[in-house]
């Protein structure tokens, strides 16, 4: 089994689909195939089955993630270990965050820490869920992951780094209001992302609690294509304030939400799998977090 088979394994996870993978990777897909069947030879299991016009893990091939992601991670820590031998200064972080809070509080968090250790490499992957961000964190396959909402606990510390406000956000060309209520919001038609991600369980627990659960009329899996199914008149939306501003930018109409909501965004790590690096990153962080 070579490295080289398992992050070809894990792309083709990820992207759900062999076509997909390969572009991402820069292979041709054939090289791709024949390596995962090389794996499978070995393994002795199929690991991917055909589902609709993409592919699926096997109960094989689910068992390989987790375990794979980790002997990836061993081998980039081996290699940095390396690299590092004549630099002090060398570390790696991985950090696992959805777009919304990648933009605002994580981008300043990432640029603080650049300018005081050049040297360190940062990799920002978006999860599909939060449960993936805590389950990769509790793993140790990650150093970092932000989310929403109370804080895991266990074996995980936590940093509360802000709170987002959430903002009501229209079409362009209708009446501006000051204030909206969700009955609204839903009456415009929701736009949203799947159900798990960091905006969609925000949403889902006020529409909840608001008896408006279905509301959701338009759903994407594209964060970066919420903003412009707005200014498209697809319906509504209920951002974060960065997001909002952006879209106000661009047209759309803002209203406070009545009654106003805020979004809590913490990090997570595990104190005992704690390097330099992730120090200096934790130091900035509680910076970020007191500004």
């Amino acid at each position: 089994m070579e490295r080289r088979q398992l992050e070809y394994f894990l792309a083709i996870a990820e992207a759900g689909s062999f076509t997909r993978a390969a572009r991402v990777l820069t292979i041709a897909q054939p090289t791709l195939s024949h390596a995962i069947r090389s794996l499978e030879r070995e393994l002795g299991e199929t690991l991917f089955q055909r589902h609709g016009r993409g592919i699926r893990l096997t109960p094989a091939g689910a068992a390989l993630v987790r375990p794979a992601r980790r002997t990836v991670r061993s081998f980039a820590q081996a290699a940095g270990a390396v690299r590092g031998a004549g630099d002090d200064g060398f570390a790696q972080l991985r950090i696992v965050t959805n777009t919304v809070w990648a933009l605002d509080p994580l981008v300043r968090i990432v640029g603080e820490l650049r300018q005081l250790r050049p040297s360190v490499q940062l990799q920002v992957s978006d999860p599909a869920s939060r449960t993936v961000v805590v389950e990769q964190v509790r793993a140790g396959e990650v150093d970092f992951g932000l989310v929403s909402g109370t804080p895991p606990g266990g074996p995980l510390s936590s940093l509360h780094l802000l709170d987002h406000e959430l903002v009501a956000v229209l079409p362009p060309g209708g009446e501006q209001r000051p204030v909206a209520d969700l009955a609204e919001l839903a009456d415009e038609g929701l736009i949203s992302t799947p159900p798990g991600t960091a905006l969609r369980d925000l949403l889902d627990e006020l529409l909840s609690q608001a008896g408006l659960d279905g509301a959701v009329a338009v759903e994407t899996a594209h964060v970066a294509t919420v903003v412009p199914l707005i200014l498209a008149r697809a319906g509504a939306a209920l951002l974060p304030e960065v997001m909002a501003l952006e879209a106000a930018a661009k047209g759309a109409r803002l209203s406070r939400l009545e009654p106003p909501s805020r979004a809590r965004v913490h990090l997570l790590w595990r104190p005992d799998r704690l390097t330099d690096a992730g120090d200096a990153l934790l130091a900035v962080a509680r910076e970020v977090a007191r500004s």
